[in-house]
């Protein structure tokens, strides 16, 4: 699925009309009718504004999925891009790849992060 078909999708399932959900992220209703048929891309400036208004939860799946199909194939999500600029983000994906994990292994790896508590573990260090 593209992104405006999924944009499309999740307007309509969250109960707006072409026009007014325009108005409610300031953009004409001509661009998005664009780019919901793929003749135009989302302005990455809109994306956490159209994000809210159609109340995607930060860091539900239809919100990662909401910023990776906006996003060009080469290019970050624009959501992670102030993520990226820290240093020790090419670290770990140049250790992921050095140490070659498989996809399950780097599954296995989000889903131990996302299990931690690490909040606590500061608290106690």
């Amino acid at each position: 699925m593209d992104f405006g078909v999924f944009l499309k999708k999740l307007r309509l399932t969250a109960g707006f009309g072409l026009r007014s959900f325009a108005e409610m992220i300031e953009m004409p209703a001509s661009n998005l009718s664009a780019i919901e048929h793929g003749r135009r891309a989302m302005p990455e400036d809109k994306l956490p504004l159209v994000a809210q208004v159609i109340g995607l939860e930060k860091g539900s799946s239809d919100w990662n999925r909401f910023f990776d199909l906006a996003k060009d194939a080469n290019d970050i999500p624009a959501d992670i891009k102030p993520i990226v600029s820290k240093g020790f983000v090419p670290a770990l994906l140049r250790t992921i790849d050095n140490v070659q994990l498989t996809d399950e292994d780097i599954k296995g790896l989000i889903e131990e992060i996302k299990g931690k508590d690490v909040g606590a573990q500061t608290k106690s260090s």
